[in-house]
């Protein structure tokens, strides 16, 4: 064995050692969201330490507080120029460090400028439609504008990329996107364009950089599952599950007849033969809602690169509740709570000057969903719901709030709930392969 290889060795024995913090990350980011309140944007914000690739064994060592890494990962990313920057993104995504691993990573390098910002393409992943693009970005400027939305062109300028998200990690100035495509992952020159704005409705500044994707696209292995399990007489259909480069996407349909509203999986997981397991991403798109309102994709880390004989869906808990309990009424004139669950767990809702709405949610450890996501008026109008926040105050209380739309409503309000700290319990086990 090298004596790099020792070294190596050595560090992980080391960190083995360690005790993870009780602090989850999930910590850092509620801390995250709280902050960006004052933005009054969308953003999801993460803390993050400082990064260096001035050998593996540094690496190695900061991630003491996130995940226990293998040698062949710590290899990897110190051999990938930029990649200080792009290890903070991918350190909670078990199925990117094996791209990574497996050299499906394009590093770029290339930068643009404009009269605020200089952002940095820095790398790629894709698979057989869509891609995870890496950057970072430099401030220039005292200018209150904040980074707005990504999308990727072709030569001419007109955009090619479809659905998206993105996350814009202040303040360090990271970001990361995944974008998809109508068709196959082009192979033309290409233009990733960053817009950046003073608010969410008017672009203030654009940057575009050149680029290629060089990368061998990546066929999604599909497996049609059609199974219907039951948890606490609640019927849930898994359809299918296609993993890809990228994701694990696992496509399931509730029962139109089932009594309680599922708002989704708490441990949705794949295990392999060795006990090898592959959870949901936490910092990306989780989950994706269809024309069917009881049809839903659940996104996992991939295991695309591990070779595997047996692979099984676990799950043991589901996020739900009885329907007729899954909402409630505001009326922001009278600054009081109507209607709401059974349990009571909202109380001191505030209307601030502007229209700000603030509540205090009574949780419990591990939770941390935003519950509400649309506003329904008196007269039955669909409003559009504003940047909003979440933070924990302490373990069982959390701050909530949001911005009413700049339009005209009527009192009250029907907000419903896409989450509450309500669960039921199972053990399903769905053989995939």
């Amino acid at each position: 064995m090298h004596e790099d290889e020792k070294n190596l060795e050595k560090w992980k024995e080391a960190i083995e050692k360690q005790e993870i913090p009780k602090v989850p990350l999930e910590t850092a980011i509620l801390k995250g969201f709280h902050r960006a309140r004052d933005k009054r944007a969308k953003r999801t914000v993460r803390k993050r330490g400082l990064w260096t690739i001035v050998a593996a064994a540094v690496l190695m060592l900061t991630f003491i507080t996130s995940i226990r890494v293998s040698p062949v990962f710590a290899n990897a990313i110190a051999s990938i120029p930029g990649m200080s920057v792009i290890v903070d993104m991918i350190q909670d995504n078990k199925g990117l460090q094996m791209a990574i691993e497996n050299e499906h990573y394009q590093a770029i390098g290339v930068s643009g400028e404009s009269k605020s910002f200089k952002v940095t393409l820095e790398g790629l992943i894709t698979d057989e439609n869509g891609l995870i693009i890496f950057s970072s970005a430099a401030q220039k400027n005292s200018n209150q504008i904040q980074f707005s939305s990504v999308r990727v062109l072709d030569q001419n300028g007109v955009p090619i990329s479809k659905n998206g998200s993105y996350s814009f990690n202040y303040p360090e100035l990271t970001h990361t996107a995944e974008l998809e495509f109508e068709t196959k992952i082009p192979t033309d020159e290409l233009l990733i364009e960053y817009t950046f704005s003073k608010d969410e409705e008017e672009a203030s500044e654009t940057i575009q950089i050149p680029f290629k994707i060089e990368l061998k696209p990546i066929k999604k292995e599909q497996y049609i599952i059609n199974e219907t399990v039951e948890v606490k007489g609640q019927k849930i259909h898994i359809r299918s599950i296609t993993i890809g480069s990228l994701k694990t996407a696992i496509e399931v349909e509730y029962d139109a007849e089932n009594t309680m509203k599922i708002f989704g999986f708490e441990d949705l997981r794949l295990e392999d033969e060795k006990g090898e397991v592959w959870t949901s991403i936490q910092n990306g798109v989780t989950a994706r809602g269809s024309d069917n309102p009881n049809v839903m994709t659940y996104y996992l880390q991939s295991n695309y690169f591990r070779q595997t004989d047996h692979l099984t869906l676990k799950f043991n808990k589901l996020m739900a509740m009885d329907r007729e309990d899954a909402f409630i009424i505001i009326d922001t004139d009278k600054k009081e709570i109507i209607r709401q669950p059974k349990d009571k767990r909202f109380r001191n809702m505030t209307v601030h000057r502007g229209g700000y709405v603030e509540f205090e949610l009574r949780g419990e450890e591990g939770y941390h969903h935003d519950p509400f996501s649309t506003i329904i008026d008196a007269q039955g109008k669909e409003l559009r719901m504003m940047s909003g926040y979440f933070s924990r105050k302490e373990e069982d209380r959390i701050s909530i709030g949001f911005d009413l739309p700049d339009e005209a409503y009527t009192n009250p309000l029907k907000l419903p709930l896409a989450g509450y700290p309500s669960y039921i319990t199972g053990n399903v086990s769905v053989e995939i392969k």
